[in-house]
């Protein structure tokens, strides 16, 4: 959601394939289709900036091809295609743009035994022209100031600046695959991590990273899980406050981790799910919301429920925000409304109609 009313969304099929890009204007409660017409499925990704503005990129499906990128400004109504991407890609990202000219997309060239081969693409003009910036592949040995081929980099590179980029994903053992661009894209050097306790650093896990999520150039929050040290799957979230230069461990009362990456609103004010994990995969146990209001260094808890374990947090002001909440088996989305910080919850009927 980017407003109490306005929001976007990617609608999936029923084994959770992306389906259509979809909007709201009633607070969640109506979802239009609002994407390019005819894109439709898997090879779909969508990257939204404003009530009015998103970006779509559209893979070739089931084969390698160059990716399209389209953009809207007036809430779907109308697309242009901006570009190409000129890369024989199984698939790619999304435009992750810093502003409406200056942007860049990853493209998955292909994974082997945990590793994978990605090439960053940027733009300075709107996603007319797509330039390399970055590739990394099994060939060739690697090149001084590249992201080596080891390790699977599942997420695609976001920006949080015109200079400043990350790459995260999962090894299979060493040091957490996280690597930073102070130059656009050009060059990558290996980001350290601290240990979840807070002294010294990561030096040997089987961790997975989600991408960092900025609220400003020197604001940042990101997850971590199957981090050494029991439970099993033991997570951890880290805060940044200097621009990704140093992260340091988010901690909650009571021994919980953090289940999901910190949602903030601004700088200071933020939220967060956290739980006490269990062995094997059964769901985590005394589940409760917590906010800070001072940049993460405390947490009080505002509500505990179950069916926040499996949710994804999006606050829009430090008193109103979303919560979607996933169920398998079959596959359901619930959506969920808090007015008060958090303090309650209440469903949102959800549905969705036609086009925009």
């Amino acid at each position: 959601m980017l407003t109490p009313r306005i929001g976007w969304a990617v609608a999936v099929d029923k084994n959770g394939f992306p389906l259509a890009v979809v909007r709201t204007t009633d607070g969640g409660r109506e979802w239009r289709t609002a994407g390019p017409p005819g894109l439709r499925g898997q090879p779909l990704r969508a990257a939204f900036y404003g009530a009015r503005e998103a970006w779509v990129t559209w893979s070739s499906p089931g084969s390698r091809g160059w990716p399209v990128t389209y953009r809207t400004t007036d809430g779907g109504r109308t697309w242009a295609r901006t570009g190409s991407i000129p890369i024989a890609a199984i698939g790619a990202s999304a435009p992750d743009m810093v502003t409406g000219q200056l942007g860049w997309v990853t493209a998955g060239l292909g994974i082997a035994a945990g590793s994978s081969g990605i090439a960053i693409l940027r733009t300075v003009d709107g996603g007319a022209r797509w330039r390399l910036v970055e590739l990394t592949t099994s060939t060739g040995g690697q090149a001084p100031g590249a992201i080596p081929f080891g390790c699977d980099k599942g997420n695609a590179a976001v920006f949080s600046g015109a200079r400043t980029g990350w790459v995260a994903g999962s090894c299979a053992g060493g040091r957490p695959a996280f690597w930073v661009s102070r130059d656009g894209g050009r060059s990558w050097r290996y980001q350290p991590l601290p240990r979840r306790s807070g002294t010294g650093m990561l030096a040997d896990c089987q961790c997975f990273l989600t991408a960092p999520v900025f609220t400003s150039p020197e604001d940042g929050a990101l997850w971590a899980t199957d981090m050494p040290g029991p439970p099993a799957r033991a997570a951890a979230a880290y805060l940044t406050r200097d621009g990704g230069r140093t992260w340091r461990p988010v901690r909650l009362p009571g021994h919980r981790v953090p289940l999901l990456t910190p949602d903030f609103v601004d700088g200071q004010r933020g939220f967060v799910i956290g739980g006490r994990l269990t062995q094997g995969l059964r769901p985590p146990k005394d589940v409760r919301l917590y906010a800070t209001a001072d940049g993460g260094a405390t947490w009080t808890s505002r509500s505990a429920s179950p069916l926040l374990g499996q949710a994804t947090l999006d606050f829009v002001t430090p008193a109103v925000g979303f919560a979607t909440v996933i169920s398998y088996g079959p596959l359901r989305s619930y959506l969920l409304q808090t007015r008060n910080g958090g303090a309650a919850w209440t469903s949102v009927p959800a549905r969705l109609t036609g086009r925009a």
